[in-house]
């Protein structure tokens, strides 16, 4: 285990029908922080332009407020795209160091 290692990553669309429901994309996994008081940031990073397109995220720590241990600890984020339209089949989740691509999922 190091820091920025990536892992258990998930991705998803849902389908759900309903009155003011679009199709919304998740992407959850664990980042490995070089503390438990750092936070997780997931960001849309583009589309790889690939074929099929794989849809990126970009995962980035930052440091918490106070005094904190020195002990690596892995870290949960949830990345949400609202109104997902896109055509990509995978999702990569990526780190300064390490990378992790799963394929994206339907939930109906």
């Amino acid at each position: 285990m190091k820091v920025g290692d990536v892992k258990n990553v998930v991705a998803w669309v849902d389908l759900m029908p309903g009155p003011g429901r679009t199709p919304t994309l998740h992407v959850t996994g664990k980042v490995t922080a070089p503390t438990p008081c750092h936070e997780v940031l997931a960001e849309f990073a583009g589309i790889e332009k690939s074929e099929p397109p794989v849809y990126l995220v970009e995962v980035t720590l930052r440091e918490g407020a106070g005094i904190c241990p020195q002990v690596l600890t892995d870290r949960d984020f949830h990345y949400i795209e609202r109104n997902y339209g896109g055509a990509a089949k995978s999702v990569r989740v990526f780190s300064d160091s390490d990378s992790e691509t799963a394929k994206i999922g339907e939930a109906h």
